[in-house]
């Protein structure tokens, strides 16, 4: 059985869900919660508030799942262009409302500027860098010590992108031991195929319906196998860059109540997104 987090922010779905799988599946295997400011807007929660209370109930249910002090729920700053302060600021004010046992984790972008802050961020929290949609940007993220790098597999696919080409590359090529989260899963075949490569899933209530359609017992079958793939890497364009920004567009539309909300208390600057494949001046940035 491979691990893999619970995608949403919504506790009701995850406590009837699970009632439908302890009997099925080891809760060691539940890594914890994965929440951007998309999966607060699904559930009706767009102030400061809401979501410090939510996290902590996310933060509980992963605890009693478990059983034990090793899950993570891991959230997303409300804006992309937030400054290296402000991110730092945002991670200290969110991260505290743990219960205790489960830690909350910080999501990150893949801006430089960002991710040269991520020893400052290690010193209280996990750092999951976010929203990648090319090997070439997760092998960069790679370099800095975070704990994972989540591509987005389901949204590459709806793209014409072959989203397991670049996962493939980056897991078979990553010098870390860190590891690689696949996220936006929008079927049970896609679901399998990252399993296959290796990375750890986030699973939606969108594939989650899907599976106890088809009963959950499947899940079991799946396991990683061996990946044939190119000596180069696959083809990175346009449409891999602009997808990531359009990601970014979206969560900070979703995230804009919450980070208006919190800007005059802890957000005093931004940074442009500077992104890993960008080249300004032929150097990298």
């Amino acid at each position: 059985m491979f691990d893999f987090f619970f995608d949403t922010a919504d506790i009701f779905y995850i406590r009837d869900l699970w009632k439908k799988l302890d009997s099925i599946i080891d809760p060691t295997h539940i890594r914890g919660v994965t929440t951007n400011p998309n999966a607060f807007n699904k559930i009706d929660m767009n102030s400061i508030g809401e979501w410090r209370v939510q996290l902590h109930k996310l933060c509980e249910v992963i605890s009693e799942i478990r059983g034990d002090d090793k899950g993570v729920v891991y959230v997303q700053a409300p804006n992309s262009e937030m400054s290296p302060v402000d991110v730092l600021r945002w991670a200290q004010f969110i991260c505290p409302v743990t219960d205790g046992s489960t830690s909350i984790g910080i999501k990150i972008p893949p801006f430089y500027p960002i991710l040269e802050i991520v020893d400052e961020l290690n010193s209280f929290t996990e750092v999951n860098v976010t929203g990648v949609s090319d090997c070439s940007t997760a092998l960069s993220c790679f370099t800095y010590d975070v704990r994972y790098v989540s591509l987005i597999p389901g949204r590459m696919e709806e793209r014409g992108i072959n989203s397991i080409e670049h996962l493939g590359f980056a897991q078979r090529r990553k010098n870390s031991s860190a590891e690689i989260i696949s996220g936006s899963m929008r079927t049970i075949e896609g679901l399998e195929s990252v399993c296959d490569v290796g990375t750890v899933p986030t699973i939606g209530s969108r594939v989650w319906d899907e599976i106890l359609q088809k009963g959950p017992e499947l899940l079991l079958k799946f396991s990683e196998k061996p990946f044939i793939h190119k000596k180069f890497s696959p083809l990175i364009g346009a449409d891999n860059i602009q997808l990531s920004v359009d990601f970014f567009e979206q969560m900070d539309e979703c995230g804009n109540s919450v980070y208006n909300e919190s800007a005059s208390k802890y957000c005093t600057t931004s940074v442009s997104k500077i992104h890993p494949s960008v080249k300004t001046e032929g150097k990298n940035v």
